[in-house]
Parts: C-alpha cells; structure tokens; sequence
C-alpha cells in the first residue's frame, strides 16, 4: 500500500487505509483479531473507525497481524501525533537541542519497535512517555568504583560507548544498537520491558500504561542489580500523568550480572504493583 500524501495523512486516512488492510486480509472479525494481537475490541473498533489517534502499540499490532507495511504505518502514525513530530532542521552547523534529540528519539523508537526490529526505549508515540524524574531517579546517588573493574557497577569492561549508571539513555549513544531485550503484559494491561544497549553494556527499565486512566495518576519504573535490589546504583523513576515512564541508565559491572525490572501505577490514588521481577 503506497503511503497517503502528507496533506491527506488524517486520523481518518489511517482508519480508511487499515479497514482496506483489514478487507484485504480477509475480513476478520474484531474478536478474532483481538485474540491475535491482544488488543481489545472496543480498541480495534476505535482504530477501524477513526474515532480517535490509535496508538502506535495498537497500530503495529494491527497492521502485523493484516500482512502490511508495519513500519509505513508506523511512520504515518507518528506523523499524526504532535508529540512525535520533529522540529523544524535547524540552521547548519549548529547542535540539536536535548528537546530535539529527545523528539527524533521517540519518533525512531516506535518506528523501530512497530518493525518488529526491537525498539529503542525513548517515547511512545501516541502515549506520553516520560524519562526519568527528580523524584525517585534523583535520590538514588551513583555507587562509589571499587578496586577492579568487575566490582564496579557503573562501568562495564566490554562496553564500546563509555557512559555512566544514572545518564539518560535518551541523551546518549546507547539508542543507536537499544533493544527490547525483555518484555512482558502485566496486570491493568500494562506493559513492562527491559531495554538493552550492547554497545553501553547498560540497561532500563520502562512501563507503559494501556488502559486510558493516566491522567491524575503515577507510572513507576525501577531497575537493579537481581543481587542488590537496594543497592545505590537501582534506577528509579516516579512521573504523574504520563501514559509510560523509563528510567535512567543501569551499567552492567560483568558479563555475568543479571539485571531485573519493576514497575508501578496508580489508578485514583491506589498503587499496584506490576508483579514480579522481570530479569535479564
């Protein structure tokens, strides 16, 4: 299917052009595609009728499932998101701000993600996904180098990309080779993974929220060492009206180090956990 021209990408085009796919493959039923792809009916119908901006989860999932071009439709729908556009090309030789990294950043993940090629961990298009806060990322203080690089867990032997336990991946070279390198569906249909960077021997953790109730309400997300959980060097991260949340970057100290995953929300107050660990 050739893409619709810029002019012509509406809320409605998308809709019209996945009910074409969805003919085209058949016609399944919304029950049926829902048991494939995990998204609910109410959901799907939404998306087939262009009631609303679909989002990119549900998008990829959708267009998988029908036989498309994922990463077309991808791409379209991150057009459509005003929070997944890129900024105007600055003046060259000038350096992008790290608002205009962050932008292209998130619009390359769910491109990535939607692919099918494991997805940098940055931003939801069609979701609002926060990187880490000052509230819980920020009272955690980087573990002191101890003698010897496989006891120190903010550096990595074998890393490529020198960065530190505690940066921002987003800000960093580790969403060039980022991968989804464990993910799970957790309770309240959320959605929590471990993202994994080779190159920086490091990894984070990040939640995202599916069930529309983000508004006046937390994401939580939380990485460590499965042999320190309470060690200084956990990464946590706590934002309040955001549909997913990531944390800052944990190094891996050795090859051999497992790294786990937590996470969080609340709905009107009340907290729930996302079950247990997730590790790698």
């Amino acid at each position: 299917m050739s893409p619709a021209p810029e002019t012509d990408n509406t809320v409605e085009h998308l809709a019209n052009d996945l009910r074409t796919l969805r003919s085209g493959a058949g016609n399944p039923t919304l029950e049926a595609l829902a048991r494939r792809t995990g998204i609910s009916k109410t959901v799907l119908s939404d998306a087939f009728a262009g009631k609303r901006l679909p989002t990119a989860r549900t998008v990829a999932a959708v267009v998988r499932e029908l036989g498309g071009d994922v990463e077309e439709f991808a791409a379209r729908r991150a057009g459509l998101d005003p929070a997944g556009r890129e900024p105007a090309p600055r003046p060259a030789g000038t350096a992008p701000s790290p608002a205009q990294r962050t932008v292209r950043v998130a619009v390359a993940a769910w491109v990535a993600v939607a692919t099918g090629v494991v997805g940098i961990a940055a931003g939801a298009a069609g979701a609002t996904l926060v990187g880490p806060g000052t509230s819980a990322a920020a009272s955690r203080t980087q573990a002191t180098p101890a003698p010897g690089p496989s006891s120190d867990p903010g550096t990595a032997t074998d890393a490529r990309t020198a960065v530190t336990t505690g940066d921002d991946p987003a800000m960093t070279d580790c969403v060039n080779d980022a991968a989804v390198a464990a993910a799970e569906t957790r309770a309240r249909d959320t959605l929590l993974e471990i993202i994994w960077s080779d190159a920086c021997q490091a990894g984070w953790a990040r939640v995202t929220r599916y069930d529309g109730a983000a508004a006046g309400n937390q994401v939580s997300a939380s990485i460590y060492r499965e042999v320190a959980p309470d060690a200084d060097d956990r990464q946590d991260t706590t934002e309040p009206g955001v549909q997913g949340a990531y944390t800052t970057l944990l190094v891996r100290p050795t090859p051999d180090t497992r790294l786990c995953a937590v996470g969080e929300i609340t709905v009107d107050g009340e907290h729930f956990g996302l079950g247990d660990p997730l590790c790698l």
